[in-house]
């Protein structure tokens, strides 16, 4: 600028943002600010195009605006995003007056002349970000600035800090007593490693990446925890202490700026005349539970005032005052180790709430008070799941599962008529608390979690029927979705070996309930309508056999209307037969279907199935199929005569899968002509968008062709370039395959669970496995959940027999368990 006489006068060039806090991360936008007057010529803007371009040329990405004073002024009144960028402006180049001039306007006009209004803002735009990431700190793929506790939480503690007392630091927050010198250090700390596991995630991609995935977790695992050589125990430890940061963050960053809910001046009058009270003496103040500040110091050496405070304000269905909370918090770790009978009997009294009770424990939580009660809840804080099927830590799964078993107070479903007869309630909702505590232990967590409820049981002086009751509950949290989701739940020898191990009605609601809040706190989208009717029905079956009350007319009334449906639907071809002919063909082949197909599939498309066998003769293969555009999936349907339908199963598979598709879910059974009918649903790794017509066309002519002997299965399924070069979407193997073999399940059948990480080609190698151990394949249940498969095959000999010697039933595990491997290799 040399050569132009008061050029650099008309104009200044600022550092706001990240890069005014002098905490710039790499591949991250330079965060600019340019501010011009507002009488400068053309030539300025020409100057400032050159710096940006230089930015460009350096293979820096500014982020920038070109703004007079005004401007400035104007838009920080508007996005309170821009406002707090220039609460860190910082001087770089040009006109110091212009700078001075705009930081005096922008404090005195916007940042500081309302400081309250300044603090709801921000508060409102993070509480956004907050609900936009699950309103949780321990979802399992944090964005490491945005998600809660993360580093955005810390700049909302300063811009609050300087709103209130003109001062950005942290420590201002400490001089002012709004946070103790303990938080202080949690709160620099945090901010140490969060800005340094940020500045790991940008150079490991080369690129701005804020958001740990768990990919970037495995890699940052191995580089912080060198020592631990199995990879998923890698990732836990630096998970867990990944969230000790967040967690920390998240709640004092929620604490502090709850101070900014002022008091309007008629509820200072009102509280200061009239108090409201509880029936505890508590106060009630702006919608939160309180204490006068000198009955503070007696907390410590009366626990069960602390109960109170908890009862109190889970019936109140109010938060304790952040005053109070952050009391509690330096307190916790000094309550006696001892409990007497009237604390835990406090704790049970506040277990048996619901609407309130939610809120509550989480506080108890945040502020150490669940850690004393049950001192074993603290081996799950902040611990990850390191799977693909859950969202959240196991802390937070499990207070997200509280959130889940009161709502089902108002419920009209099954669920909820379940849950509003159970009697002790107290010993369900602590059955949830305790029901993942086992985690993070060597061995099946739920036989670890029930040895640990007898010493929570006996600390809690729990009566000898309710702690034999909890530690059921915890044991066997898993057996219902199992026997729903992968049995044939009308056996009756699968019912009544369910019901013996319940052994009474009021355990197996406890169960039931317990189980449907497990499952929808998962994570969104875990749950669904079909998964909910299969649980109520293995409920309400199991229900008959303990209680001899009339059987739940669900079956009965949907066999009626698929008989109804059928009969209305499908035009019998020929009129050779009597009359009577029709009805008793089609009662015939829907007592021989299997149970788990009649009340799976829509009356609808049972009907269509019927009409399609009827016109099957003896040398047919007839295949549906239909692209779906909502899910990206074609849906296959194969109807096979008898004579085609030794191995017509892992034919299929081997077909679809050696035309490049993935399997998502396969269901197999024979009527009774012993035809197959066979749904596959796939995704075509040929398209990414609609699948043509033409290629349906095709896959359905080369099953056909399979299954006809026109061509083998082998030429098929080994031609594929995708059995070439395997892909490797998980950077760790997520699951051990798991190869279970029942014969007390069914009356009929040999039942094999096999369980394993999903890959190209796996239902296939499993099947035909199956027919070349001379298996005959009668019922298959199939599912990929993610990229984990649990795969169910109801299994005879030629004989038509069980396999009951047991060499060749170990014989089988080991070989299915070979081929799984080989083929993961």
């Amino acid at each position: 600028m040399k050569g132009r006489p008061g050029l650099s006068a008309s104009f200044c060039m600022v550092a706001v943002g990240g890069n005014g806090r002098r905490r710039p991360a790499p591949y991250s936008d330079v965060d600019l600010l340019f501010i011009t007057d507002p009488k400068c010529d053309a030539e300025v803007g020409e100057i400032l195009s050159a710096v940006v371009r230089s930015f460009w040329d350096a293979r820096l990405q500014p982020g920038h605006s070109i703004r007079t004073p005004a401007d400035v002024i104007r838009f920080a009144s508007e996005d309170v995003q821009f406002a707090t960028s220039l609460i860190s402006m910082r001087y770089l180049c040009g006109s110091v007056t212009l700078l001075d001039y705009t930081r005096e306007q922008v404090f005195g006009r916007v940042l500081r002349e309302k400081p309250q209004r300044l603090i709801e803002r921000c508060v409102s735009a993070r509480r956004d970000e907050w609900m936009s990431r699950g309103n949780s700190v321990n979802q399992l793929e944090p964005d490491i600035k945005k998600s809660p506790g993360g580093l955005r939480d810390l700049h909302l503690l300063q811009w609050v800090s300087f709103a209130r007392y003109g001062d950005a630091d942290l420590d201002a927050l400490h001089s002012h007593r709004e946070v103790s010198q303990d938080e202080l250090a949690t709160l620099q700390q945090a901010d140490e490693y969060l800005t340094g596991v940020r500045l790991d995630l940008h150079c490991a991609r080369h690129m701005r990446q804020d958001v740990l995935n768990r990919d970037l977790q495995v890699e940052l695992a191995k580089r912080k925890f060198p020592g631990i050589h199995d990879t998923a125990k890698a990732v836990e430890a630096f998970m867990q202490e990944y969230f000790s940061h967040t967690s920390r963050v998240s709640e004092i960053a929620r604490r502090v700026t709850e101070f900014g809910k002022k008091p309007t001046l008629f509820s200072r009058l009102r509280s200061t005349i009239r108090p409201q009270r509880t029936g505890k003496g508590f106060l009630i103040t702006d919608g939160s539970l309180s204490l006068p500040q000198d009955e503070l110091g007696t907390l410590k050496n009366d626990p069960l005032k602390i109960l109170d405070l908890f009862v109190a304000a889970a019936e109140a269905r109010i938060p304790l005052s952040p005053s109070l909370r952050k009391h509690l918090g330096l307190i916790a770790a000094e309550l006696p180790s001892e409990m007497d009978h009237e604390v835990t009997r406090r704790f049970r009294s506040l277990l048996r709430n619901t609407d309130g009770l939610p809120d509550a424990l989480r506080q108890m939580y945040e502020t150490g008070v669940l850690e004393w009660l049950i001192p074993e809840f603290a081996e799950i804080r902040c611990l990850i799941q390191f799977n693909q099927y859950h969202q959240f830590t196991v802390d937070e799964h499990t207070l997200k599962a509280m959130d889940e078993i009161v709502s089902f107070a108002n419920d009209t479903s099954p669920v909820g008529s379940a849950y509003q007869t159970v009697r002790h309630r107290a010993t369900l909702h602590l059955a949830l608390l305790m029901h993942d505590i086992g985690k993070g232990r060597e061995g099946d967590h739920s036989l670890v979690g029930a040895e640990m409820c007898l010493s929570v049981a006996s600390r809690l002086q729990m009566a000898e029927n309710k702690k034999n009751m909890l530690v059921f509950l915890v044991k066997h949290h898993l057996v219902m979705p199992n026997l729903a989701f992968r049995r044939d739940i009308s056996d009756p020898g699968v019912l009544v070996e369910f019901a013996r191990l319940v052994g009474a009605p009021e355990l197996l609601r406890m169960l039931y309930v317990l189980t449907v809040a497990d499952i929808r706190a998962v994570g969104p989208d875990v749950w669904s309508d079909w998964k909910g009717e299969l649980l109520a029905d293995l409920y309400n079956r199991t229900m008959q056999v303990l209680s001899g009350r009339p059987y739940n007319h669900l079956e009965q009334e949907r066999l009626k209307i698929i008989r109804d449906t059928v009969r209305g639907s499908i035009v019998p071809i020929g009129m050779d037969h009597d009359e009577g002919h029709w009805p008793r063909w089609i009662d015939e082949q829907l007592d021989a279907l299997p149970a788990f197909y009649l009340m799976t599939e829509d009356p609808s498309r049972i009907a269509r199935d019927l009409d399609m066998i009827q016109q099957l003769n003896q040398t047919d293969v007839k295949i549906e199929a239909e692209y779906d555009p909502e899910t990206h999936t074609v849906g296959y349907r194969v109807f096979a005569a008898e004579r085609y339908e030794s191995g017509s199963f892992h034919k299929i598979a081997g077909v679809l899968s050696g035309l490049r598709m993935d399997i998502h879910a396969a269901q197999i059974c024979t009527t009774a002509d012993s035809t197959l009918v066979a749904a596959f649903r796939v995704t075509d790794n040929d398209f990414s968008g609609a699948v043509p017509s033409s290629r349906i066309e095709d896959v359905a002519q080369a099953i056909t062709d399979v299954l006809i002997a026109k061509k083998s299965v082998e030429s098929v399924f080994r031609r594929s370039t995708l059995f070439q070069f395997k892909s490797n979407r998980n950077p760790v193997p997520l699951t051990e395959p798991q190869v279970t073999i029942d014969n007390d399940c069914s009356e009929r059948f040999t039942v094999i669970d096999i369980f394993a990480s999903d890959s190209q080609g796996l239902l296939y190698t499993l099947a035909r496995t199956l027919f070349d151990r001379q298996l005959e394949i009668r019922l298959a249940r199939i599912a990929t959940h993610i990229d984990q498969v649990v795969d169910v095959f109801y299994v005879t000999d030629r004989n038509q027999k069980k396999v009951s010697d047991p060499k060749t039933i170990d014989e089988l595990r080991a070989t299915l368990l070979f081929e799984i491997n080989q083929l993961a290799q």
